[in-house]
């Protein structure tokens, strides 16, 4: 049986539950939670300010903002690395509900980067460091029931000496996501493990026949008085059938904590199996003190199995599985990292609509509802933590970076969709810069080594990932229990074609290294075009599409049937911003996405992995932005899932085609003038065809 996670055994008071199994349920009088919304009308000033109380002073003045904000918005994407990055007060006024009386109050904020100081009515209530894991304070005590109260939050995106100390994006300064109040009765599910759920689900033993869960509760008695409580534990199917009950009785002693362990059993379960059937069920956990509820928080759990073979890569519910996908940044044009829950939305539609099974979730957390989507679609996660680059070999770094860890883990613990803790990305020494790196770097190596076993301890069900730059043989790759590399072999000097051998010889060399390719990828800007594709400098100004498509075919030809890597991840899914950068034509921009920063265009290589990924009926000519043409005899390229692909040239066909690869090919000679390129190709669902026009100009007189 798999081990409980250290945080469930707390030194001090450790409760014993008494279990009673429960079969019919007498609903009694119900509390609830209450919350409120607070992402209206907040007076914002970049700009540093004495105190808080200045701040509230001087807030009549300043511009009114909605959340989610970003004043980095638009000088964070522009290029010259020069965004703005320092102090910015956001100020508020609100009221509570007078039925709040009586409760605890607590503020949520969902992210805000990178350290954030928060002061109620003139009073302290706390700070936090890191600027992408949820955070809570109680105001419980600083609190104006009867009257009007301010709120005062400084955010700073200053270098702090914390991870990450740099990186390839920008850092969006501001309060980024939604903030809330809410309130708890006064026993309660503990709401500040880490901004925790209070509720931890650890799968044990899964199988077709029958599932264990071990459930840690977290429980907080803010009250004056001991609490005799009963916690009830209801597990539900997605048709909200009861499939497990149980109650346990429990006493909590006055302003305290304790946590209540207990074993879930479900028999015969749908098991969550990934984009086929991302089965889920609802664990509900009501705290009852004499006979009246207390608190109630639900979670929503997919029961599963997973392994990793060095040989054979990843298995889901016992059966191998391709996970295949992409990486993420969460900014968009305009925006920066406040973006609303329709963009989400729409990311994440469109990496499903590529046929991805699989999402890394660079170089961050990032929202509850991201993680939310891919529970619900069956996507499998790679989760991190911003250890980026430089590591400073400071206890303050160190402690930062096991303190956001924490946080990653516990507000996520219960996802199904999660599978692997990321720990770091392509770490390196103080002093050194994004060229040749020190092998086996101490600093970075011994915080590796610090952040593995944390893992472990936290969160024994899932493992640990490193995501690896550096020698196949440097000591930091040997640590965690994956390794992924991230590896440019035909952007970042040598040939494309090459992988295949590098990626064969890592694994002839270190069989027993359970390998992954956690990032490959090229520039490109739809604007630019070339034929043939001849590779660009990679920090010049010219990114042809058509060597991001020839890079992506080479690349993902190499990897498709290597089953050794347990995962394979593109990077990136979108152009993000990196505001030092200048390539591509596009200063501030990494252009290495397969869709361009605003959403609008989807380059050439999306639509290779989605003939290769999707099931969905996929044919594009590639290169049709490539209109105007000065050579007549040129090749055509198609993205397919068809069987067989016809090509016309102005009405006569080229000839029909299969292809294994879902690359289809043709050599033709275009005429002078307009020149209308059709391909037509069969699915079992129905037709499939593309057009588009290139004119030909003879550029010979």
């Amino acid at each position: 049986m798999i081990a409980l996670p250290a945080f469930s055994r707390p030194p001090l008071l450790r409760m014993v539950c008494a279990f009673v199994s429960v079969f019919t349920l007498v609903a009694p009088a119900r509390a609830s939670r209450s919350e409120m919304s607070l992402n209206e009308r907040w007076h914002f000033h970049f700009g540093e300010q004495p105190t808080s109380d200045a701040a509230v002073q001087a807030s009549a003045d300043w511009p009114v903002v909605t959340l989610p904000h970003t004043w980095n918005a638009k000088d964070g994407a522009d290029g010259g690395d020069d965004y703005a990055r320092g102090e910015g007060w956001y100020v508020k006024t609100f009221t509570v509900d007078p039925a709040w009386r009586g409760k605890r109050v607590f503020i949520e904020f969902k992210g805000a980067n990178r350290n954030a100081a928060v002061f109620l009515n003139g009073k302290s209530v706390g700070e936090h460091h890191g600027g992408y894991a949820r955070f809570r304070f109680d105001l419980t005590h600083a609190l104006e029931r009867d009257g009007e109260n301010t709120l005062a939050v400084r955010v700073s995106n200053a270098p702090d000496g914390l991870a990450p100390i740099s990186a390839d994006f920008t850092f969006f300064g501001g309060i980024y996501r939604g903030v809330r109040l809410f309130t708890t009765d006064d026993v309660h599910v503990d709401v500040l493990d880490h901004a925790s759920d209070g509720i931890y689900l650890t799968q044990t033993k899964v199988s077709a026949e029958r599932a264990e869960i071990a459930a840690v509760i977290r429980l907080k008695n803010d009250s004056e008085r001991e609490a005799s409580t009963r916690v009830r534990t209801v597990v539900r199917d997605s048709a909200g059938a009861t499939v497990f009950s149980r109650e346990s009785a429990a006493s909590v002693a006055a302003v305290s904590g304790a946590h209540c362990e207990q074993t879930i059993v479900v028999e015969r379960p749908r098991l969550w199996d990934g984009p086929a059937d991302p089965a889920l069920y609802s664990v509900t956990v009501t705290v009852l003190v004499d006979g009246k509820i207390r608190d109630e928080v639900t979670q929503r759990i997919g029961l599963r199995s997973f392994a990793v073979d060095p040989e054979k890569g990843f298995f889901l519910n016992g059966k191998p599985f391709a996970a295949h996908g992409v990486s993420r940044h969460q900014d968009r044009a305009g925006k920066g990292w406040a973006i609303s829950e329709e963009d989400d939305r729409e990311d994440f539609a469109l990496i499903k609509e590529m046929g991805a099974t699989a999402v890394r979730v660079a170089h961050y957390p990032q929202s509850e509802l991201w993680f939310d989507l891919c529970d619900e679609h069956g996507m499998i996660v790679w989760a991190e933590i911003p250890v980026v680059n430089e590591v400073d070999p400071t206890p303050a770094y160190t402690d930062n970076a096991k303190q956001q860890l924490r946080e990653l883990i516990r507000q996520n613990y219960n996802r199904p969709g999660i599978f692997f803790w990321g720990v770091g990305n392509e770490t390196r020494e103080m002093g050194e810069g994004s060229g040749a790196h020190k092998i086996n770097g101490p600093a970075a190596n011994a915080l590796i080594a610090e952040l593995t076993p944390l893992v472990r301890e936290e969160d024994p069900s899932r493992l640990s990932v490193y995501a690896s730059h550096h020698r196949p043989e440097d000591v930091k790759n040997f640590h965690t229990d994956l390794l992924g590399f991230n590896k440019y072999i035909g952007w970042y000097g040598g040939d494309a074609k090459d992988f295949a051998a590098w990626i064969d010889g890592v694994h002839q060399r270190f069989r027993k290294l359970k390998l992954g390719v956690s990032e490959y990828g090229a520039g490109a800007n739809i604007y630019h075009h070339d034929d043939p594709a001849n590779k660009p400098a990679p920090g010049g100004e010219w990114h042809p599409e058509e060597y991001q498509s020839h890079f992506h075919e080479l690349h993902w030809n190499a990897m498709r049937d290597r089953e050794y890597l347990w995962g394979k991840f593109i990077w990136n899914m979108f152009d993000f911003a990196a505001d030092p950068r200048s390539e591509g034509a596009a200063p501030g921009i990494n252009d290495k996405g397969l869709i361009t920063y605003d959403r609008k265009t989807k380059k050439d290589a999306f639509f290779w992995y989605q003939a290769n990924w999707s099931k969905t009926p996929v044919l594009h000519i590639a290169s049709r932005r490539y209109v105007e043409r000065t050579e007549s005899g040129i090749e055509v390229k198609v993205y397919s899932n068809a069987k067989e692909v016809e090509l016309f040239v102005n009405g006569v066909s080229q000839g029909k085609i299969t292809s294994e690869n879902h690359l289809f090919r043709w050599k033709i000679l275009l005429a002078e003038g307009a020149n209308r390129i059709v391909a037509r190709g069969s699915h079992e669902s129905g037709a499939l065809s593309d057009e588009c026009v290139w004119n030909f100009r003879n550029k010979t007189p």
